[in-house]
């Protein structure tokens, strides 16, 4: 199958997009990634990166609010993005202990 065609199989899953109408592949290309970086496979964030493409990604990564700390702690090592970098590191208030 095509990247074309992995992409829709993605996008037309509605256990990732259960709150979303109608999904179109380049206009809503931030929340796609979002999604299947939390919930998705990693055939599924294979074919996001073909799709998308790395700098796609890891803006996302950096710039998420919707991304849970554990998945973004994840992707930051997967990528060498420092987690200083990444909003959900650099936005958290100051605690006595962080778990990530």
């Amino acid at each position: 199958m095509n990247i074309n065609g992995r992409i829709e199989n993605v996008i037309a899953k509605r256990r990732y997009f259960w709150d979303k109408g109608p999904l179109e592949v380049e206009r809503d290309q931030y929340v796609i990634i979002e999604r299947v970086l939390e919930y998705g496979t990693e055939d599924e964030v294979d074919t996001i990166l073909k799709y998308y493409g790395l700098e796609a990604v890891k803006k996302v990564i950096m710039e998420s609010r919707g991304l849970s700390k554990r998945t973004v702690n994840y992707f930051t090592f997967f990528f060498g993005i420092p987690r200083s970098e990444t909003r959900c590191f650099s936005d958290v208030s100051l605690k006595i202990w962080q778990p990530y």
